[in-house]
């Protein structure tokens, strides 16, 4: 349904959305829409600057399973879920007859239910199948194609425009460092759209690492990748990056082991987690445990990813080498 809206680069979507949230313009009965360059907001109303832009209304599966006939006693309804792929997980337990009317209103495969949170070093999914076969499925961003079991490995679309960032960064002839890769949330946007002189990566997760090395041929990676299996803080090769992604919300307890593969002018890019009334200052402290360690940094970018409960914020703060003492 053609709507207004505002159009923005997928680098600057992220606070514009959340400004016309806090103005009251956003038009929230609407999904949020992109294509490979911008980002469409939808709008309750025409302002200065808007376009039109076909949207899909919001309408959540039961909006009309409830209206058929013979579906009553249907518990639920209106059940929160994400979708991924051929698969969608709900938040909270729902019954496997609920989850067979999701599946064939929304024509998916799979369908999960979250039991418990991300699982120690490894980052494990807590996820119990509740309709259909399980197994891979293909999600798709930016023209990055990741394949994933659900299952064995995290994703977590929350961090889309995080991900999309680096596809507007040019990383040619650099030297890149992601120490908690994955199946290559962040490195498969680079190697997509840059040709880095060399990228290293590691994971402690075996499954991770499998799914990487597949996700490298499905995109046809032809850039050097060097790739290492285990705690990054001991596998890793002495080496000096120009860019470390620490993608990982324990980053700071990794901190030693990224420093020492930088030199004057890296940027680290760093994800944690943080009180929410500390969200603007954690920064500081993250300097000054560098500078105990020898290395002068500064914040040169401070980023609000996501709320994560109701008192934490997941931050990405990108700091610069500027002297090593």
């Amino acid at each position: 349904m053609e709507r207004s809206c505002i159009r923005f680069s997928k680098i600057s979507a992220d606070d514009a959305i959340k400004k016309y949230r806090a103005l009251g313009l956003l038009d929230t009965t609407y999904h949020i829409e992109q294509d490979e360059n911008y980002v469409y907001i939808p709008l309750i109303r025409h302002i200065d600057g808007s376009i039109t832009h076909d949207f899909k209304p919001r309408e959540d599966a039961f909006t009309v399973i409830g209206k058929k006939p013979g579906r009553k006693g249907l518990k639920n309804t209106g059940a929160s879920y994400i979708r991924l792929g051929n698969s969608i997980i709900f938040k909270s337990s729902i019954s496997q007859k609920v989850a067979h009317e999701y599946a064939s209103r929304l024509k998916v495969d799979n369908v999960y239910v979250e039991t418990g949170k991300i699982q120690g070093i490894k980052r494990e999914p807590s996820l119990k199948l509740i309709y259909g076969n399980g197994g891979e499925t293909v999600v798709r961003e930016s023209e990055v194609s990741y394949i994933m079991d659900l299952q064995k490995v995290m994703f977590s679309p929350g961090n889309i425009n995080t991900r999309s960032k680096m596809k507007f960064i040019d990383f040619t002839g650099m030297i890149i460092l992601d120490m908690f890769c994955g199946i290559g949330y962040f490195s498969l946007q680079i190697l997509k759209n840059s040709r880095p002189a060399r990228m290293v990566m590691c994971d402690i997760n075996p499954d991770s690492i499998h799914y990487l090395k597949k996700n490298l041929q499905v995109n046809r990676i032809k850039s050097k990748v060097d790739i290492y299996t285990g705690d990054s803080r001991a596998v890793l090769p002495a080496m000096q990056a120009d860019y470390i992604i620490m993608g990982n919300f324990n980053s700071i307890n990794f901190m030693v082991a990224a420093l020492l593969r930088s030199r004057i002018g890296t940027q680290i890019s760093m994800h944690y987690l943080t009180p929410t009334e500390s969200m603007n200052s954690t920064q500081d402290v993250i300097i000054d445990i560098a500078r105990k360690l020898g290395y002068v940094i500064e914040c040169i970018e401070n980023t609000k990813v996501k709320s994560v409960g109701p008192h934490y914020q997941h931050m990405n703060t990108i700091f610069n080498v500027t002297r090593i003492l």
